[in-house]
């Protein structure tokens, strides 16, 4: 694969490039205002809560260990309520079979509850 070497293949560009002169000038105090506007959004308003879990994820996902450790840790928790769920729901129609049995041998019989 050759390498991506622009420099080699650009020679009149380059020297385009290099004939080329800005001749507008800066508005006054230019630099001067571009500084007190980095002053401004740096110190103007704290990040969103979104932005820091958002940059945290960022910073920390990408490191394969941590990653995996979060994946596995989120499968465990999504796998214990989603077995306190089906197991509570399991009592509740096994409540309801029960009772539905119990009404079959006896019609008269009166619920519990």
């Amino acid at each position: 694969m050759k390498p991506n070497n622009p420099c080699e293949n650009d020679k009149p560009l380059k020297e385009l490039l290099c004939q080329w002169k800005a001749e507008t000038p800066l508005p006054p105090r230019f630099q001067e205002t571009v500084w007190q506007r980095i002053e401004r959004a740096q110190t103007s308003a704290p990040p969103s809560l979104w932005s820091v879990v958002s940059h945290w994820i960022g910073t920390m996902l990408p490191r394969p260990a941590l990653a995996g450790s979060y994946v596995a840790l989120l499968l465990v928790g999504g796998v214990t309520v989603g077995w306190a769920q089906a197991r509570q729901d399991a009592a509740r129609v096994k409540d309801e079979l029960s009772e539905r049995y119990l009404r079959v041998l006896d019609p008269y019989q009166t619920p519990r509850q």
